[in-house]
C-alpha cells in the first residue's frame, strides 16, 4: 500500500539533503555562468584581438604592396634606360606582397563571418541555459524555503513527541 508520507526518523536526513541540494544549485550555477562567460570571452576574442590583427596586418601588407610595386616600377625604368637585364626579383616581390595582401583580406572576411555565425548560434545554443538559470531563480529558493519548513516541523514534532 502506498503511502503520500516519509518515514523519517531524522531531521539530519533533511538537512544533508539540504546542504547537497545547495552545493548542487552552486555548481550548476557556476557550470551555466562559465558558459557564458566562455562565449563571451571567445566572441571578444574574435572582435577585439582577431579582427584589429587582420586588419593591422592588412594595412602593413597594403604598405608592402605599394612599396613593391614602386620598386618595380624604379626597376622596370632602370631596365630601359640602363643596364639591368630585368625586373624580375621586383615583379616576384610584387606577387608575394599582393597574395599576402589578398590573405589578410579573406582572414577579415573569415573572422568577421565567425563573429557572426558564434552571434547567431550561441543565441540558439544559451537559451535553454537561460532558461535553466531563470528557474533556478525562482524555483531554488523556494524549494529551500520548503525543506526549511519540513525541519522546522519536524524538529517541533521530535520536540513535542513522548520519550521511548
Amino acid at each position: 500500500m502506498a503511502s503520500d508520507s516519509a518515514n523519517i526518523n531524522s531531521p539530519e536526513i533533511i538537512r544533508r539533503f539540504r546542504h547537497q541540494f545547495v552545493k548542487f544549485d552552486e555548481k550548476c550555477r557556476l557550470a551555466l555562468g562559465g558558459v557564458q562567460g566562455d562565449v563571451r570571452k571567445t566572441q571578444e576574442w574574435l572582435r577585439r584581438d582577431q579582427l584589429a590583427h587582420w586588419k593591422r596586418q592588412l594595412r602593413k601588407r597594403e604598405d608592402m604592396l605599394a612599396l613593391a610595386k614602386s620598386e618595380y616600377i624604379r626597376a622596370d625604368a632602370a631596365t630601359k634606360y640602363s643596364r639591368k637585364e630585368s625586373c624580375y626579383d621586383e615583379r616576384k616581390a610584387v606577387e608575394k606582397a599582393q597574395r599576402l595582401r589578398d590573405e589578410a583580406e579573406e582572414k577579415i572576411a573569415l573572422v568577421k563571418q565567425w563573429i557572426q555565425r558564434l552571434e547567431e548560434d550561441t543565441t540558439n545554443l544559451l537559451r535553454p541555459c537561460i532558461s535553466l538559470s531563470s528557474l533556478m531563480d525562482v524555483l531554488t529558493p523556494k524549494a529551500l524555503a520548503r525543506l526549511d519548513k519540513m525541519l522546522d516541523g519536524l524538529d517541533s514534532y521530535l520536540r513535542a513527541a513522548p520519550p521511548e
